[in-house]
């Protein structure tokens, strides 16, 4: 589904997002196996905040605002945002969103720290999006990779391991987190 070029921040996060999310799980089959899971996860847009609590793989409650500690809390800067829209490279962000399953949801669960994804852009460039999972600061682990990079990993074309054997994928900070977030772009 591709991302309208105009499309609001408020538009994509409210609207254009979760339709995708649950158009995906319709058509992948994966509401059965997720049956009795509750999938919170605030975006963070430059301090406004837009709450997403996905129940059982197809009850979606979609607003403005917060919550306390979700399972996944998402930050990306208003600016860099924007550019991923005009751009249409937002592919890391909505990555996990469009193939929601079991797995990644129980990997999700599992996990605790922030991970942060440097994406750098053709044009020298950089976006960064950190995700903050179950209110975990620490340990913490950066991904520097190309936007295309990372595009590729969201689609399923790559997978990290690769990536980063290869070099086209870098890692700082704590490798044993870094590994603990592989089946999320599994």
């Amino acid at each position: 589904m591709e991302v309208p070029q105009n499309i609001s921040i408020k538009d994509l996060l409210l609207d254009f997002s979760p339709k995708m999310t649950k158009e995906a799980i319709a058509l992948s089959g994966n509401a059965a196996s997720l049956a009795g899971t509750e999938f919170t996860l605030v975006v963070d847009v430059s301090g406004t905040t837009y709450r997403y609590i996905v129940k059982n793989g197809k009850d979606f409650d979609v607003a403005e605002g917060d919550l306390e500690t979700p399972l996944v809390r998402v930050r990306v800067s208003k600016e860099d945002l924007t550019r991923m829209i005009q751009k249409n490279e937002l592919d890391m962000l909505l990555g996990i969103q469009n193939d929601l399953t079991r797995a990644k949801y129980d990997a999700m669960k599992r996990l605790k720290g922030t991970m942060t994804a440097k994406l750098a852009n053709d044009d020298g460039t950089e976006y960064t999006i950190a995700a903050c999972f179950q209110g975990a600061d620490t340990p913490k682990t950066t991904f520097r990779l190309k936007t295309s990079d990372s595009a590729a990993l969201a689609r399923k074309e790559s997978n990290p391991v690769n990536l980063f054997m290869s070099g086209a994928m870098k890692i700082e900070g704590d490798m044993a987190f870094a590994m603990t977030t592989q089946p999320l772009f599994s």
